[in-house]
C-alpha cells in the first residue's frame, strides 16, 4: 500500500516529470495529439507543477504524493476555493495522476480520499474536479469515491455526506 504524504518543495522535480509523462500519455492516447508538435512554452505551462502554479498547490495543504519504496508513484494537486458553483468553500482538484506501473492498486482512490477528508477538516463543503468523459478510468474512480458526475465534465462530492 502506498504511503500518502503532503507534497514538499523537494518533490517538485519528480512530480513534474511524472505529471508531464501522464499529460503526454493523455494527449497522445485520448486526444490523439502529438507531443512533439507542441510548443515548449505551451508544455512549460501545463500541469499544476509548472513554475507559476506549484507554490500555490504546495501552500494549499491539500496536495499530496503517493510513495512506494521511497519513490513518488502518484500525486494530487488541490486547493480550497472560497466559492465555486454557488457553494462556499470548495476543494478544487486540479490534477491527479498515478504512474502506469502502479495503477489499479487503489493509489488514486487513496489520494482522492485523503484530499476529501483533509478538505472536510478545513471546513470545505464539497470537492469538485474536472473529468473527461473519454477517460473511463477517471470516471470510475470518481464514481467509486461517491462523486456526482454531470454533463458539464465536473465531478461533485458533497462532503456533508462523506465519511
Amino acid at each position: 500500500m502506498a504511503q500518502i504524504v503532503k507534497l514538499k518543495k523537494e518533490d517538485r522535480g519528480h512530480v513534474r516529470a511524472l505529471e508531464l509523462f501522464i499529460i503526454k500519455e493523455y494527449l497522445e492516447s485520448i486526444l490523439k495529439r502529438k507531443w512533439d508538435e507542441l510548443d515548449q512554452d505551451f508544455i512549460d505551462q501545463l500541469g499544476a507543477s509548472n513554475d507559476k502554479a506549484f507554490k500555490t498547490y504546495l501552500d494549499s495543504g491539500l496536495s499530496f504524493v503517493a510513495r512506494e519504496e521511497g519513490q513518488i508513484v502518484g500525486f494530487i494537486f488541490a486547493q480550497v476555493a472560497d466559492h465555486m458553483s454557488n457553494i462556499p468553500k470548495v476543494v478544487w482538484v486540479e490534477n491527479i495522476g498515478v504512474h502506469p506501473s502502479f495503477r489499479r492498486r487503489g493509489i488514486g482512490y487513496q489520494l482522492m480520499k485523503k484530499v476529501s477528508l483533509e478538505g472536510k477538516k478545513m471546513g470545505a463543503k464539497a470537492v469538485q474536479s474536472t473529468i473527461m468523459p473519454e477517460n473511463a478510468k477517471s470516471m470510475m474512480l470518481h464514481k467509486k469515491i461517491g462523486f456526482f458526475l454531470d454533463a458539464r465534465k465536473i465531478a461533485f462530492l458533497d462532503l456533508d455526506k462523506f465519511k
